[in-house]
């Protein structure tokens, strides 16, 4: 198994301990209050649709594992025009909304551990794809960067 593919299972394992925290194992609440999980649930809502549009755009190039795809090509357009990681960032989006919804110290830690997680996938994806397309580099520094990086 290569690296960039021991990310992806990573990705995926990481996610399915985060849902099944999440639906399982619900613990005591930390907070109760009606305006984080309408902020919840509205914070979900547009991390979807920016997951949604991010994968439309990214069509047959996309997939987990953060090497680029063989044959592939720089997507600079839709969200990509102005956020270097939508995907990324809408699931840190996403996973912020769920704590929101279901504020345990678990869904925290759980969420916490996959934000880490992505961080560091992100900045080898960003060196792989700084490697694999010249165009990279001006790229990178006319877009943001939502993670930590």
């Amino acid at each position: 198994m290569s690296r960039s593919e021991g990310y992806a299972l990573a990705q995926t394992l990481l996610l399915t301990a985060f849902a099944a925290v999440f639906f399982f194992f619900p613990g005591p609440l930390l907070f109760v209050s009606r305006a984080a999980l309408r902020s919840g649930t509205i914070l979900c809502a547009a991390a979807l649709i920016v997951l949604l549009v991010s994968i439309v755009t990214l069509r047959r190039v996309i997939q987990v594992a953060p090497a680029p795809k063989e044959g592939g090509h720089l997507v600079v357009a839709g969200l990509y025009r102005w956020l270097r990681h939508p995907i990324y960032t809408a699931m840190v989006a996403l996973l912020v909304g769920l704590w929101l919804r279901r504020p345990t110290l678990a869904t925290g830690a759980a969420a916490a551990v996959v934000i880490v997680f992505l961080n560091v996938k992100s900045r080898y994806e960003e060196s792989l794809l700084l490697a694999a397309y010249p165009e990279y580099a001006a790229y990178r520094a006319r877009t943001v960067g939502v993670l930590l990086h």
